[in-house]
């Protein structure tokens, strides 16, 4: 899977050098890269999938 650069470095975690917008992480969800958890606070908390992983090697 060929990933643009904002979401390769998302997904190694450099959050500061990619732009994080709500269509950039929700594509991220779609394509099965990352899930997304709505926790009781009101924040949602992002996991890599094995997809993510798998995009990265």
């Amino acid at each position: 899977m060929n990933l643009a650069a904002p979401e390769r470095d998302f997904l190694n975690h450099r959050p500061a050098r990619s732009c994080l917008t709500k269509s950039f992480v929700a594509r991220l969800v779609e394509l099965g890269l990352v899930e997304a958890e709505a926790l009781a606070s009101g924040e949602v908390e992002y996991t890599i999938t094995a997809a993510g992983r798998a995009a990265l090697s």
